[in-house]
């Protein structure tokens, strides 16, 4: 993007930026999964890690071959809201000293870069049905669906498990004596 000249003149042009944005987070968060997998103490936040690593991948693919289809090839634009989230959660994770404090922190950043996905996913989905390529749609639907679900996933996952755990107890609701005085 030039800074004394617009380089968007058009929906064609805004849509395979939108695909290099899109291909940059996917890559981020690949590249972020695997090392936040290690950082982990609960093996179910790890294992679900681990296949948003793998789902990740499938989407990269997705991406190219929708880029492919449309016969362009996006520059990869750096996504400064990605990053953000990333390198906010490695601030914190940097502070935190206790292993299921840290497992939210981590679960946290994951899900606010799943729904964050999900909206670029759903803005590309929209202007690229705009413009009568429901073909584009349908592969770039699975990553919709997979972001949406992951933030789901999450909420539930801090819910049940990961937030009772930090507290001590190991039954929802139940504080320690120590919390409940």
């Amino acid at each position: 993007m030039g800074l004394l000249s617009k380089d968007i003149r058009s929906l064609d042009d805004l849509l395979i930026q939108g695909l290099g944005e899109l291909l940059y987070t996917e890559r981020r968060i690949a590249k972020t999964l695997a090392a936040l997998a290690g950082k982990v103490s609960d093996p179910a936040l790890r294992r679900d890690l681990e296949d948003g690593l793998a789902a990740s991948n499938g989407n990269i693919v997705q991406i190219e071959e929708v880029c492919r289809r449309r016969d362009c090839r996006p520059h990869v634009a750096e996504s400064p809201a990605i990053d953000g989230i990333f390198i906010s959660a490695e601030e914190l994770a940097g502070e935190i000293d206790d292993d299921h404090v840290l497992d939210i922190a981590i679960a946290g950043a994951v899900q606010a870069a799943a729904a964050y996905t999900a909206a670029r996913y759903a803005g590309l989905i929209a202007s690229l049905a705009g413009v009568g390529r429901t073909d584009c749609c349908r592969l770039l639907q699975a990553g919709l669906a997979h972001h949406q679900r992951v933030a789901d996933m999450l909420r539930l996952l801090a819910e049940k498990r990961l937030n009772p755990r930090a507290l001590g107890c190991g039954v929802r609701g139940q504080l320690p004596v120590a919390i409940a005085s």
